[in-house]
């Protein structure tokens, strides 16, 4: 047998170094399709399984461990930001609530003296329009709302990597 595969094998590099291609690959079939693949022992099988079955189960208690991590920093990080953050929120809030307070009573005010002088409907829209553009135009109110958009930015682009879109999904 191994004659004939020397044999074949000879017949290959020589068809390969003529530069015959077709030949040279039928030769080459021949030579490594006689080549026998040595059988896999079933006690070399069984013994590579039940390592595979060991590492999936340490694997899974680890990914168990590194969540339950991660959960209770993620919670104790949010107890400090809530701690921290709370008198900045209330300050804020409190703002918020003083500036429309404001504007509300402004708006009553001039609504009330538009009635009482006679002025028309589009007056009185004038002033309250006026009165919204002071609010708005407060640079508070304008970091405020640049600073909600920045966290929605950063809320979708996490949102895309904890889904993991990918550009194929979109062809």
């Amino acid at each position: 047998m191994y004659e004939d595969l020397d044999h074949r094998y000879r017949q290959w590099r020589a068809a390969d170094e003529d530069g015959r291609d077709e030949d040279a690959d039928a030769a080459f079939g021949v030579v490594f399709g006689a080549v026998p693949e040595p059988a896999v022992s079933q006690a070399f099988t069984a013994a590579t399984m039940a390592r595979i079955a060991d590492v999936a189960v340490r694997e899974a208690r680890a990914a168990k461990q590194r969540r339950r991590a991660v959960l209770a920093g993620g919670f104790a990080a949010a107890v400090v930001s809530v701690y921290f953050g709370a008198g900045l929120l209330v300050s804020g809030l409190s703002a918020i609530f003083g500036k429309l307070f404001d504007v509300f009573v402004a708006l009553t005010v001039r609504t009330a003296d538009g009635v009482q002088a006679g002025a028309g409907a589009w007056n009185v829209l004038a002033s309250l329009g006026r009165a919204l553009g002071a609010f708005v135009a407060d640079p508070a109110v304008t970091f405020g709302l640049i600073a909600i958009q920045g966290v929605a930015i950063a809320a979708l682009v996490t949102l895309q990597r904890l889904l993991g879109s990918e550009e194929d999904s979109f062809k």
